[in-house]
């Protein structure tokens, strides 16, 4: 019985080994079959970063809204080729360059129809093709990672926020498509937040146009009188986010964000030295009789031209420009109180306009400096050692318009959940402290009035509106080709005149142009938001 049971269990395991061989054998000979099981893969290509919007004011997107198509290219079949004449020089290089065997996807050159039987995608571009807000959104490397700006500072809060989008391949060991197979997305979620800022993007816009006509280096900056809020922002020149190579290479000082570094600030800085003498009591009717020029411990200033104003007073001096007049009152007032006001104005100090970004501290010379009479002197029509930033300037002017209330500049409403627009994390609060009495603002404010009504700034009126402001021209101890002195010039106001709404700077850089010459570009910079707004 035992033997009996033996042979059979010998037998099964006989008959159980041919089974599988005759199994193996047939495999073997199925070569479709074994090729499948053995080359059969699948691979992630990446078509969308994720990196959350940035946008403004009404939350309309300031990133992420033109789109580039990427063709899906596979080694082995004749997409190579079909291809290559719709790409750049660049990608038709990258493309015949990998040699992995591995499907990639590929951007069409701008304008390219988008080929037959290839599957085609669109993908958000980072960056429009006429830039917006340059300077401000700042630029990311080649891994996607925030360089300066914006970008920086919130690097770690836009990377994590958007859909990261995938297409799936099966392929074969040749890269190909799996027959019967195709591509699909494939989405992974991120925290749905992005970045809010202050910019208005009609505003921007219409300076960022204007700037370009009117200056070759410089900035505009437009600040909202009641609330601080930066509605635009312009440095130039610009350059290209999506060739920040081209901008390095070329060494223009296109990556320099004017509006946040520092410059000679010239007679803008006036209305600040009128503003600390109204504050302590200075009657401005008091008169001095201008000729032109002026003597301190021996050093001769003078007027722009030599011109002499004859008699002046503090309004008439602030109208006409008079640099003997604030020469003479900044001695009668003394460093201290220059400086203190200037401070309180913002100057001398570090700007935050949001998290992690800052605009230059400037320079403001220590009440030990203008003990000197030399940097008093200067000082006190705001050439010596006084640097500013353009945006400081604005916060400053924007203390008169704003009836005596400084605030310091915002750039960043915080951080936003996309689909709501609620606000989950606010930039930083800013500072409001009142710096000028009601009545000493009236009287300054009717000032500024003057300088366009009768003054130095007449073209600085809009058509159809008032405007307040003062024009400013610094020497800058900087010449050309030909030893002509470069300057910093500004024009620093406000519009209207009564119930200010906005708060404009236009600065131009290393430049042959006065300050009086960038008044009708404040013009057309407030008959342009004018408009926009109606």
């Amino acid at each position: 019985m035992k033997e009996k049971r033996m042979v059979a269990v010998v037998a099964m395991f006989f008959v159980l080994f041919a089974l599988l061989q005759s199994r193996l054998v047939g495999l073997s000979l199925n070569t479709q079959s074994a090729q499948a099981a053995a080359v059969q893969s699948s691979c992630l290509l990446p078509l969308y970063d994720g990196r959350a919007q940035i946008y403004d004011c009404e939350m309309r997107p300031l990133t992420g809204v033109a789109t580039r198509t990427l063709a899906l290219a596979l080694p082995g079949d004749e997409s190579y080729a079909r291809l290559y004449p719709l790409l750049s020089e660049e990608n038709a290089a990258q493309l015949y360059a990998a040699t992995d065997g591995a499907p990639s996807l590929v951007a069409l050159r701008e304008g390219a129809q988008q080929p037959e039987g290839i599957y085609c995608f669109d993908a958000p571009k980072r960056y429009y093709e006429a830039p917006i807000a340059v300077h401000t959104l700042g630029y990311l490397n080649q891994d996607g990672v925030g360089m300066s700006g914006i970008e920086r500072c919130y690097n770690e809060i836009l990377a994590a926020g958007g859909t990261r989008t995938f297409v799936c391949c099966t392929t074969t060991a040749a890269g190909g498509l799996m027959t019967g197979s195709e591509p699909e997305l494939v989405e992974q979620p991120g925290t749905r937040q992005a970045v809010q800022l202050t910019l208005d993007r009609d505003i921007q816009r219409i300076c960022e146009g204007i700037a370009m006509e009117e200056l070759e280096q410089g900035a505009v900056v437009v600040m909202e009188t009641a609330t601080g809020k930066l509605r635009a922002v312009v440095s130039l020149p610009v350059y290209d986010p999506n060739r920040v190579e081209d901008a390095i290479a070329a060494d223009d000082s296109s990556l320099l964000n004017r509006a946040i570094s520092t410059y000679n600030v010239g007679s803008v800085f006036k209305p600040l030295v009128a503003a600390a003498a109204l504050t302590a009591g200075f009657d401005e009717g008091a008169v001095y009789t201008c000729e032109g020029a002026i003597e301190v411990d021996g050093h001769i200033y003078h007027c722009n031209n030599n011109k002499a104003h004859g008699e002046m007073t503090l309004q008439t001096a602030l109208a006409q420009s008079c640099n003997c007049y604030f020469i003479w009152l900044g001695q009668q007032l003394g460093g201290e109180a220059i400086g203190r006001t200037a401070s309180q104005f913002g100057l001398g100090r570090v700007t935050l306009l949001a998290d992690g970004y800052f605009g230059a501290s400037g320079n403001l010379p220590n009440a030990q400096e203008l003990e000197n009479s030399g940097q008093l002197a200067s000082i006190s029509f705001g050439q010596g050692k006084l640097l500013a930033t353009p945006i400081q300037i604005t916060a400053a002017i924007n203390a008169i318009a704003n009836d005596g209330v400084y605030i310091g500049p915002t750039l960043a409403e915080g951080v936003v959940e996309v689909s709501s627009g609620q606000l989950i994390k606010a930039a930083p609060a800013q500072e409001q402290v009142r710096v000028l009495d009601e009545a000493v603002c009236a009287s300054l404010q009717r000032m500024m009035d003057l300088v366009v009504e009768e003054g130095t700034a007449q073209r600085a009126k809009p058509e159809g509106m008032t405007a307040a402001g003062k024009t400013g021209t610094a020497q800058t101890g900087r010449y050309d080709e030909a030893g002509v002195e470069l300057l910093d010039s500004w024009f620093a106001g406000y519009y209207p005149a009564q119930a200010p709404e906005y708060t404009i700077v236009v600065f131009a850089d290393s430049t042959h142009q006065t300050g009086e010459s960038l008044a009708p570009v404040f013009a057309r910079l407030c008959e342009g938001i004018a408009l926009a707004e109606n």
